[in-house]
């Protein structure tokens, strides 16, 4: 680590590093999740959570229902994020602003979706906690995109992320391709932070945010490829993060017109080729016809999923501050899953969450 032998990892953030380690030993395991899909009803979720590591974090609600037990699950999130964040320092504290600064980003993205539908207000009370920041109210009472953009550059910590776009991009393109280039500055711009700190940090936290431009590299070509939208090669090659493995193919990958040319790119580097055959068995007993698209997206988070694993085998690193949120996060999203399922009477999909340990 930049600056920072081991030893002076510990007195820093050792103690913030094994509160976390903690946090994760508490995580929902998989004998939890199988009780919860055996409950008949959302009482009986509410109920074995409480005998977990959320606790009594209802007890106040006498109406169960799945949005209570999601907003309860990721207030818990909140919690811890908020118990680490107050007992940071640099450079843990700058690496936590980053980790805030992607769902920021989801957040003002809702916001300015919402402008164009009016309904800014009510989407203002769905943000994600971790993303508000002062200020964000303000969004709401923005009259124009242009009007919310020069707000979000001024009033906000998220100006270094919108620099690379211009003001006509609220005006001429959609908010997805929006979401992709700021996705796309945040990447490059953790991912510089990190390998500037060095070490287990810089090698665990650049192999992630790596693999999570890929991701994003071989999802936009996909996405564009099937939907057949309208957008050039030269503006597509824009959205792909300059990081990760594929950074030499990125030409090739803009010029894609279909699948199977995605596919032909990808044959030198296996881990993402492997992953369309499995995508494609996966996929293929859904009649919509997306089910390879949506299983390529769930292998993607599996191997996710195995990352930030592997992060917390590792030590003296603040890889772990971030694979927990995002691990977390996967678990609040189940517990939602679950419930509506329980909710909906779609018990024959009760098992399509994600699971972690």
């Amino acid at each position: 680590m930049s600056g920072r032998c081991f030893l002076t990892h510990n007195v820093h953030d050792g103690a913030l590093e094994a509160i976390v380690h903690g946090f994760r030993d508490g995580m929902l395991r998989a004998e939890d999740y199988q009780t919860m899909c055996q409950c008949e009803t959302l009482e009986d979720v509410k109920l074995h959570l409480s005998s977990t590591d959320y606790g009594n974090f209802l007890q106040n609600e006498s109406l169960v229902i799945p949005r209570i037990l999601f907003d309860g699950a990721q207030e818990r999130l909140v919690k811890d994020f908020n118990e680490i964040r107050t007992g940071s320092d640099q450079p843990l504290s700058g690496f936590l602003d980053f980790v805030s600064y992607e769902f920021m980003i989801s957040n003002v993205l809702k916001l300015i979706a919402g402008s164009k539908a009016g309904n800014t207000l009510e989407l203002l009370t769905r943000c994600h906690p971790l993303g508000i920041f002062p200020g964000i109210a303000a969004l709401t009472s923005a009259t124009g995109i242009d009007e919310m953009f020069e707000l979000v550059l001024i009033d906000s910590p998220l100006g270094r992320f919108f620099e690379r776009t211009s003001q006509k991009d609220f005006d001429e393109l959609s908010i997805e391709y929006l979401r992709n280039i700021l996705h796309k500055n945040w990447l490059e711009q953790f991912y510089d932070y990190c390998e500037s700190l060095g070490g287990v940090t810089g090698e665990v936290m650049c192999d992630i945010l790596g693999f999570e431009a890929d991701r994003a590299c071989i999802t936009i070509t996909l996405n564009t490829c099937t939907r057949k939208a309208s957008l050039q090669a030269d503006d597509r090659r824009k959205l792909f993060p300059t990081i990760g493995k594929l950074v030499d193919i990125h030409d090739q990958l803009a010029l894609c017109d279909t699948e199977d040319e995605l596919k032909e790119r990808l044959k030198l580097f296996p881990e993402y080729y492997e992953l369309f055959d499995d995508s494609k068995s996966l996929g293929t007993a859904d009649p919509s016809g997306a089910g390879g698209s949506r299983s390529l997206e769930k292998l993607f988070r599996d191997k996710s999923i195995v990352m930030h694993k592997w992060s917390f085998a590792q030590q003296f690193h603040l890889g772990i501050f971030y694979s927990y949120i995002k691990l977390k996060e996967l678990e609040v999203d189940n517990i939602m899953w679950i419930s509506e399922c329980i909710a909906q009477g779609m018990r024959y999909r009760i098992n399509e969450f994600t699971a972690i340990f």
